[in-house]
């Protein structure tokens, strides 16, 4: 098949067209394929976006002040210059304290229905509280952040101005999702692809995309908008050596699970989405991540495991690593070099224009100081 594009389409939606995309391919019934759609689709009521409101919430992104030493913004982590995540395998931690997870990018988190690696903020607003007061991220008392907040003129004015009020701690969440749902991706080939161009692939990515829908079966989990099916999944993916011998490191893991109610928190490895739900059908589940964007979100999975695509595509072309509840999804694929050549290919027109932010001035306490 030469060419897989929906002519005039905007998605794969067709069981039938699925079918002839996938070839032979046992997948339960059609998997969509859809563009991003417009922003305005997924602004909470209760939260409408405002230029003002971006410029807050993107200046609280950048400031350092909200961590309780005032040492680590929220930039710090989700980097503009590295795919708003850091680039390395493990989160920043704390001044004395030791993360175990990798960073999820910011990228497109506007369009996902859950965040975080276990899925446990169901919006950016919960989500942006949640590091805020974590012991081992920003480490911060929201009381004592509002105060120290409005001691700075600007803020003072930005939030009456903004909310109407004096700063509170669920109006800092609200500024910092709204500048969030700016970061999203942007004249995409894929898309393109999506809604008519067929010039936006070239033959190898179309490719790629044939052996995604079909042999590799990537389509399986990765679907949608973002390429994700919102769901959990095992997948067998290894513990790094920071963690399988890193003391401090699963002294802090042991710390988290205890605080979450986990009661047998002396646990072994990371069990995921267990440690939220307390079900052990959820041990070592982890959020499928979305694809896009995927060039520039390295190292992957959720302990950073994984430096490059190429990785990736191998541990899923060996049905995945060893692990009790591993998803049934995870079978060898026995690509061969070019078919795994091929999908990268595709992978990469799933990246868009660069998403460029400039860092804003911090603003000062009357008294000039910072």
């Amino acid at each position: 098949m030469k060419n897989v594009a929906v002519y005039g389409l905007s998605l794969f939606a067709g069981a039938s067209l699925l079918a002839t995309i996938c070839g032979g391919c046992a997948i339960p019934g059609p998997r969509p394929l859809v563009p991003l759609p417009r922003i305005e689709t997924v602004v909470p009521t209760d939260n409408p976006m405002t230029p003002q409101k971006v410029e807050l919430g993107k200046t609280l992104f950048f400031d350092p002040r909200l961590a309780g030493d005032s040492s680590i913004s929220c930039s710090k982590c989700h980097d503009p210059a590295k795919g708003f995540s850091n680039g390395t395998q493990l989160s920043e931690a704390y001044p004395g304290t030791k993360h175990w997870r990798s960073v999820p990018t910011v990228l497109n988190a506007a369009y996902a229905s859950s965040l975080f690696w276990d899925g446990r903020s169901p919006s950016l607003e919960d989500q942006a509280k949640g590091p805020v007061q974590a012991p081992i991220e920003m480490n911060q008392n929201p009381g004592h952040l509002v105060e120290k907040l409005k001691q700075i003129p600007y803020y003072k004015s930005m939030f009456n101005t903004v909310f109407q009020s004096d700063v509170t701690f669920d109006n800092i969440a609200r500024a910092i999702a709204a500048f969030e749902r700016t970061i999203v991706s942007h004249n995409v080939p894929f898309d393109r692809y999506l809604e008519g161009d067929t010039g936006a692939l070239d033959g190898e990515q179309i490719r790629g995309l044939e052996l995604f829908m079909g042999k590799a079966n990537c389509v399986a989990c990765h679907h949608g908008a973002l390429l994700d099916d919102t769901l959990f999944h095992a997948t067998g993916v290894p513990e790094i050596e920071p963690l399988t011998g890193d003391s401090d490191r699963i002294a802090t893991r042991h710390f988290f699970a205890k605080d979450a109610g986990y009661a047998n928190y002396r646990i072994d490895a990371d069990y995921g989405r267990e440690l939220i739900t307390k079900s052990a059908d959820d041990r070592f589940k982890f959020k499928t991540p979305s694809l896009r964007e995927v060039l520039d979100t390295a190292p992957y999975m959720h302990n950073g495991a994984f430096l490059t695509l190429e990785e990736v595509i191998d541990f899923y072309d060996e049905g995945g690593g060893d692990m009790p509840n591993k998803s049934p999804l995870m079978k060898p694929l026995n690509l061969t070099d070019n078919e795994k050549n091929a999908i990268i290919a595709f992978l990469e027109s799933l990246s868009g224009d660069p998403v460029k932010i400039t860092p804003p001035e911090l603003p000062k306490k009357a008294d000039g100081t910072f």
